[in-house]
Parts: structure tokens; sequence; C-alpha cells
């Protein structure tokens, strides 16, 4: 095997390596729940300025989101 071949073997571990690591993470960090509540939550914000006529600020959820 020659110099590239191995560089080319070397970089195709590590990105696979940061895949799996960023996937892992998204997964623990739930970051793949519930994701239609954004488009329900865009429409109901948007009923309501209509009806009320006050801009309601975003909702978060305590605590960074990063619990189980």
């Amino acid at each position: 095997m020659d110099e590239g071949t191995i560089a080319l073997t070397v970089m195709t571990g590590l990105l696979l390596i940061s895949f799996i690591g960023f996937l892992v993470w998204g997964i623990r960090s739930g970051q793949f729940k519930n994701v239609e509540e954004a488009k329900y939550r865009m429409l109901g914000d948007e009923e309501s300025e209509k009806t009320t006529g006050e801009v309601k600020p975003p909702q978060t959820k305590p605590g960074g989101g990063g619990e189980k």
C-alpha cells in the first residue's frame, strides 16, 4: 500500500467516527424527539396573534433541553 491509500483510509475512518459521534450526541440530547412540534407551535402562535394582537415570546424548556 502506498502513502496515499493509507492517508485516505485514516481520514475515512476519522470521518466515520466523527459522524457516529455526532449521531450518538444527537440521539442522547433529544435532537430527534418531536421534530413536528415546531410547525404546529408556529401555527398556534400565529392564530393567537390574530385574535389577541399580541406577540408571545417563544417557549423554552427549563434546563437547556438536555434532560432525559
